[in-house]
């Protein structure tokens, strides 16, 4: 059930400020419309409606969130909150605390404490947790709007989990980040300190240790981030990020070069005298053995999908978009338009070989399209070329195969497979 917004509103002030060089009296209207700015904030996000939210800030707001991460501008923030709605089933209880003017900022400050509950929607694992918030406030073009946002953590309630809280997230950042292995000890760790892993769990502190220094060796750059965490009783769940590059030996797959970052949650068990006892990692290990090139990423197929039915609609822009910016292109010898093999680029491939297809050829159709999932990141599409010449009038359909090859969602390489008889024979 979706909290219900209380009516905060708190005795009136005039407040009296330096403003463009004049004592300007601030309005009692302005701090009630801003009160009512904090409730239709929390309907839009209970709603999920992250354009509503969009609104909210102006063109070039910031917002800064508990972590020290910056967001610039209206669209960016909007971005980042369709993406919250879509990872988690929350609601958020705002709780609008004061509003002060600002000789410093020139405007008014509202501030307040905000509660985020609910589940995840992908581990359904509850989510609770709260911060403190301060809002610049703007009226323009008659609304008010947010200019800069800053958002700074609250201490729990439970002195015990606040406690566990911070232990926790101070020694896997250190760990992580800073290596310090020594960290992994009676006063951070239970002797029987279990973390779930397959095929066999990790147990002990000295298997945990041995563990994560096998990890950690495959990989520099390393950036270990604790976005989330949330607690109750001995319980903390949190959702985190990991980011690297793998340079070493990772489980016996043997360094690449790949950068890798992978998001995963994780259930914690604290014992009674607030150490770490038992750990469960939920995350999705298919992306990141995508991301060595161990297996081909599961969305490649989309991505070539996604291009063949562009070019169906004559989207030459959508084509383009989804090509790497240095993407290696050829065309089957013989074919007439293998002349520049190979084309490098975007730019290249529609002056070499789409721009000379519409100007050359009457209609130029891709038939019976079947897209094949292969190893090394790599899709096969098998096809017919249904065309006609426009200075020959000759018509060819010819059996054809592309070969293409992707990395981080975009087309690097493409290889074409055709009946090349028929075409030049139909330019002739």
């Amino acid at each position: 059930m979706k909290p219900v917004m209380k009516n905060f509103l708190f005795p009136i002030v005039l407040l009296f400020a330096l403003h463009s060089g004049k004592i300007q009296a601030q309005s009692a209207t302005d701090e009630h419309d801003m009160q009512a700015f904090a409730r239709n904030f929390m309907n839009a996000y209970n709603e999920g409606d992250h354009e509503g939210i969009r609104k909210m800030y102006t063109a070039d707001a910031v917002r800064i969130d508990q972590e020290g991460k910056k967001l610039t501008g209206a669209d960016n923030i909007a971005a980042y909150f369709a993406d919250q709605f879509l990872k988690n089933n929350a609601t958020v209880f705002i709780r609008q605390l004061s509003v002060d003017w600002s000789d410093y900022e020139q405007t008014w400050v509202a501030s307040g404490t905000y509660e985020v509950n609910g589940k995840t929607n992908v581990y359904d694992i509850p989510v609770h947790f709260s911060g403190r918030y301060a809002n610049v406030m703007l009226k323009k073009d008659g609304q008010w709007k947010i200019v800069k946002s800053v958002l700074r953590p609250a201490a729990h309630l439970d002195p015990t989990v606040a406690a566990n809280i911070k232990l926790y997230t101070e020694t896997w950042d250190a760990i992580i980040n800073e290596g310090r292995f020594e960290l992994f000890n009676a006063e951070h760790f239970t002797e029987d300190v279990v973390m779930h892993a397959g095929p066999e769990n990790v147990v002990g502190i000295e298997g945990m240790a041995g563990y994560y220094k096998s990890l950690l060796s495959a990989f520099s750059d390393i950036k270990f981030t604790i976005n989330n965490i949330f607690g109750e009783g001995d319980q903390l769940v949190k959702h985190w990020t990991f980011k690297g590059t793998h340079t070493g030996d990772f489980f016996g797959i043997p360094a690449t070069g790949n950068k890798v970052e992978i998001s995963g949650s994780t259930i914690v068990r604290m014992s009674k005298d607030g150490r770490i006892a038992e750990e469960r990692d939920f995350m999705d290990n298919m992306s990141l053995l995508a991301q060595l090139g161990v297996v081909s990423d599961p969305g490649n197929v989309a991505v070539v999908d996604g291009l063949y039915q562009a070019f169906a609609k004559g989207d030459v822009p959508a084509v383009l978009a989804v090509m790497d910016a240095n993407i290696v292109w050829n065309e089957a010898e013989g074919f007439p338009y293998a002349d520049n093999n190979p084309y490098i680029g975007p730019d290249a491939v529609l002056n070499g070989v789409f721009a000379r297809i519409g100007a050359e050829w009457e209609y130029f159709h891709l038939t019976g399209i079947q897209l094949h999932d292969m190893s090394n990141n790599q899709v096969l599409a098998t096809l017919r070329y249904n065309a006609k010449q426009k200075t020959t009038g000759k018509v060819i359909d010819s059996q054809t195969a592309h070969l293409w090859t992707l990395k981080d969602g975009k087309i690097v390489a493409f290889q074409q497979f055709t009946d090349t008889k028929q075409a030049a024979a139909a330019v002739k």
